[in-house]
């Protein structure tokens, strides 16, 4: 089993913020080409919702800028006890929520988010389920996941290492390959945004810090070689925008 199924595992993850942090900061600051985060904002200031709510907020970024730049009501939800302490801190409504029984009520929200969280779930169908009932019949749900095929990825990480790629990881329950047609069956119409990019590391010590903190990773920073050139990450990632939940 993927750790990204194994409750324990991910329990164990997000007790604490640091590793997710240094992920989300290097994808920010490092990346080259179209980027996930960028068209889930964009989509948001367009649908200017007047509720919306985030489920696995991580860090509750997101969060707190909706609130700060759009006025709008914003509630984050997580698994962990500390994403939900930690968008408490940014001063947004934060619960302890499993993302397949929300306890709101139906058609409470204009627009919900749900980034690289769904694969976290062995049924998605059941938390796609969960996410339509709580929307409003004209708001729309962004969830962002990752590519199944991961093999530039590996082969990249290989070359560093200078071993051969590691086999392919098992099959996302949540993925760019599986996403619209489990959202078809909740939603009337759902957009496909493919964001095909890389994570670019100038430095050794930058690229250290992001390996120790990638799950299944963690130790292996001090494995990274002297880098002659910027080391060139590729990412495959896509953004489903599902509008009229059924």
């Amino acid at each position: 089993m993927s750790w990204l199924l194994d409750p324990d595992a991910v329990a164990a993850e997000y007790e604490s913020e640091l590793a997710l942090r240094e992920r989300v900061l290097a994808h920010r600051e490092l990346v080259e080409g179209p980027d996930d985060e960028t068209v889930v904002r964009t989509r948001i200031v367009a649908a200017r919702p007047r509720r919306l709510l985030e489920v696995g907020s991580g860090l509750a970024d997101l969060c707190a800028w909706a609130k700060a730049a759009l006025g709008t009501e914003v509630v984050a939800a997580d698994s962990s006890p500390r994403m939900v302490e930690l968008a408490s801190t940014a001063g947004v409504s934060a619960i302890l929520a499993d993302v397949r029984k929300l306890p709101f009520s139906d058609d409470w929200f204009d627009c919900v988010v749900a980034t690289f969280v769904l694969y976290h779930v062995e049924d998605p169908a059941t938390a796609i389920a969960e996410l339509a009932r709580v929307l409003h019949p004209r708001g729309s749900l962004l969830a962002s996941t990752v590519s199944e095929d991961s093999s530039t990825r590996r082969q990249a990480w290989a070359d560093l290492f200078d071993e051969q790629p590691q086999p392919a990881p098992p099959q996302l329950s949540f993925s760019r390959e599986n996403g619209r047609d489990l959202l078809l069956r909740h939603f009337s119409d759902v957009e496909q945004i493919d964001c095909d990019a890389e994570l670019v590391f100038p430095n050794r010590e930058r690229l250290v810090r992001y390996v120790d903190a990638v799950p299944r990773m963690k130790g292996l920073g001090r494995r990274v070689p002297a880098l002659k050139a910027p080391f060139r990450l590729p990412e495959k990632t896509t953004v489903f925008a599902a509008s009229f939940p059924r």
